[in-house]
């Protein structure tokens, strides 16, 4: 798991932050709430922050506890969005071997966000994500350089 220091974790709330209670919200919304708080962005980069924000809710829902909530904000002056998830099981998130019935959302996760962690508090929670945003172009950071290849003839 991915861990940063400190000052990637927020201090105190954002005034623009979006909420939502996921035991009444559903993961449709919440990822139409992403597309829409990145409404000024393009590419692949919103794309991931959907993927990871579905896993996030997804895990939250399938091995979590009730109550559980989502925040979305934007960092570092627009440059990163977070994406909060909390629930009340002390359960904490661990990588397993992708198969059949799963596997794959922390490794997705780890390989899309630029940062991720779990911080636990008393009574619930946290599991965090940021993911850097690209405004210039389609081209999102963990995407390597794709060859053109031709056909010999």
């Amino acid at each position: 798991m991915s861990t940063q220091p400190g000052t990637t974790e927020r201090s105190e709330p954002d005034p623009d932050t979006v909420t939502y209670d996921l035991d009444t919200t559903t993961t449709r919304d919440v990822r139409h709430g992403v597309r829409q708080a990145l409404s000024h962005y393009r590419g692949l980069a919103v794309d991931d922050a959907v993927l990871v924000a579905d896993e996030l809710v997804s895990n939250a829902h399938q091995h979590g506890e009730a109550p559980r909530a989502c925040r979305l904000g934007l960092t570092h002056r627009g440059r990163s969005l977070r994406i909060e998830v909390d629930d009340a099981s002390p359960r904490q998130p661990r990588r397993r071997t992708p198969d059949g019935s799963g596997g794959r959302g922390l490794m997705l996760i780890d390989r899309l966000a630029s940062a991720w962690g779990v911080r636990n508090q008393a009574g619930h929670k946290t599991v965090w994500a940021e993911l850097a945003l690209n405004r210039e172009g389609s081209h999102a950071p963990h995407l390597a350089t794709v060859r053109t290849w031709h056909n010999g003839g």
